[in-house]
């Protein structure tokens, strides 16, 4: 087990409500008859004690926008967490927005890195996890200002889950082999801790469980609590008892709704009288002698640590689904004059949502293509040659108000209203985005360590850039000798003899790049070809 201070990232739980129903939620929603709803004093208490932790701090639900609360907690975090310069970057149109929140999500990670075996700290930032729901599109701007790195899944893609509510028990884990298990499972060594409206606690879901069977809660949300030891974790790890992640089970498709849970939680889940187990989404495993029968399994799929519960990082998104992207805008031209701003009201009352000011109508069809294949930011006013493209959402008109916009003269005077680092000349996109490293070669050969969802896209990254990828490591003996995107997997020690095979090792742990680049490094790794996943 780990302390919540050697950890990445510490979470608060600011709501279990969700507009999804995902096969075996770490949150186990829809199992509640009620939905809690983190209070405002509580979330500042969460937020303050956090102070001086080397990592991020991230809001997680359910769905953490539909807090009723949500725009004031963001105000709150936008003063104890200053926005970042990399977060301009969301200013501009997006083409590949999921791999830019990647690459913020690197350089986040890169910020609480190691040194001399002690954490730094720089502000890593603040992160939200987010479905990206209607309620995200409604806070999009406010998003982007707030939160230095976003963990978004839409679902709509095919992902996969591993049962929650399963009791160790009921497989026939004796207490002696429980133990190490326990202390190894994979999920309190590589997520997080959290803060609930009950409490602190070592393990996300521990904090679930305690909530949804009504536990005696977590320890004082207070300064310094993140600082607890294993050996100071206590009576939460009851909760262990009940968890099925540290158990090799298997995974289910999350689009499946249902819940795969053990006789004896599925007991448990009846006297708190489930909404979800009452509907009919609920699966009780079929379990006999400690072994889950064959045909019960889900998919037949195993769990290891780093299992990606999505093949691709990119089908987190779903460019064709997605509510961030459209094409709907009202196209207007006003003439300047005395009543220019109160008919520039009365257009941003009757339209939707984005609307493309200008003379010339030929520009329509130029800027519904950039619409379609960009994820467009609300907040910002987009400065094309011969128009203006904006929405009537974002915070500039809100704060300009109705009676300050109707005195205006001319467009120029409303675009002097707006936010002025949100006034983005489209001309220079291109140049805004050019940070993108082009650290893949054609041609180069290269080497991944480690299978995870970094893993994967790395993967991607070298088959696009004309890049081949000759070989992969990881410690986990389950993945060696199989293969990864057509390349074979190898335990560490292979690249000390065949340095000859490749060109450059990426390192595909962000959490642990130093600590792995320095094993690499022992094992004959030259320095110069060692690149770490937020160079790419």
């Amino acid at each position: 087990m780990r302390s919540p201070e050697d950890m990445q990232i510490v979470l608060i739980d600011i709501t279990n409500a969700c507009t999804e129903r995902c096969s075996n939620c770490t949150r186990f929603c829809g199992n509640h008859k009620k939905p809690f709803f983190m209070d405002f004093e509580t979330f500042k208490r969460a937020v303050d004690s956090m102070e001086g932790f080397p990592g991020l701090v991230a809001l997680i639900g359910g769905e953490p926008t539909l807090h009723p609360e949500f725009e004031r907690f963001m105000e709150y975090l936008q003063q104890k967490y200053p926005r970042q310069e990399r977060q301009k970057r969301l200013y501009y149109p997006q083409d590949k927005f999921i791999f830019e929140l990647l690459h913020q999500e690197f350089e986040s990670h890169r910020l609480a890195t190691k040194t001399d075996g002690r954490r730094t700290f720089e502000r890593a930032g603040i992160g939200i996890y987010s479905n990206m729901s209607g309620t995200y599109h409604k806070y999009h701007e406010q998003i982007q200002d707030t939160f230095q790195v976003q963990f978004l899944n839409d679902h709509i893609n095919p992902s996969f889950h591993q049962p929650g509510l399963f009791a160790r028990k009921d497989l026939g884990i004796s207490d002696e082999e429980w133990i190490p298990v326990r202390d190894n499972c994979w999920l309190q060594n590589a997520w997080s801790a959290t803060i609930t409206p009950k409490g602190a606690f070592f393990c996300e879901v521990a904090a679930a469980m305690d909530m949804l069977f009504d536990g005696s809660g977590g320890w004082p949300i207070e300064p310094g609590w993140w600082k607890r030891k294993p050996e100071e974790f206590g009576e939460q790890k009851c909760w262990c008892e009940y968890c099925g992640f540290p158990l090799k089970t298997f995974m289910r498709p999350s689009s499946d709704e249902i819940d795969d849970v053990s006789p004896s939680m599925y007991k448990m889940l009846e006297e708190i009288g489930s909404p979800r187990l009452k509907a009919g989404r609920t699966h009780l495993v079929d379990v006999k002698n400690g072994e889950i029968s064959d045909a019960d399994k889900a998919d037949g799929k195993r769990f290891f640590a780093t299992q990606k519960y999505v093949e691709h990082y990119e089908d987190r998104f779903n460019a064709e689904k997605s509510l961030l992207y459209t094409d709907e805008f009202s196209v207007v031209f006003i003439e300047d004059g005395e009543n220019f701003g109160k008919e520039l009201n009365k257009v941003m009352k009757e339209a939707d949502g984005w609307i493309l000011f200008t003379k010339d109508s030929g520009k329509e069809p130029a800027v519904k293509e950039m619409m379609q294949k960009c994820v467009m930011n609300p907040g910002t006013m987009h400065v094309g040659d011969g128009f203006y493209l904006f929405n009537k959402i974002a915070l500039s008109i809100k704060k300009a108000g109705f009676d300050r916009i109707s005195m205006v003269k001319s467009f120029e005077e409303f675009v002097g209203l707006w936010i002025p680092e949100k006034v983005i000349k489209l001309s220079d996109t291109d140049k805004a985005l050019e940070w993108h490293r082009d650290a893949i070669k054609k041609d180069m050969r290269y080497a991944i360590w480690g299978m995870g969802l970094s893993g994967s896209f790395l993967a991607d990254a070298i088959k696009k850039s004309g890049g081949i990828l000759e070989l992969a490591v990881d410690k986990d003996e389950e993945k060696q000798n199989t293969d990864f995107y057509g390349a074979r997997v190898h335990a560490p020690e292979y690249l000390k003899d065949h340095g000859d095979e490749f060109d450059y090792l990426l390192i595909a742990h962000y959490s642990r790049f130093d600590e792995i680049r320095d094993e690499a490094l022992a094992l004959g790794v030259p320095g110069e070809k060692i690149i770490m996943p937020y160079e790419i």
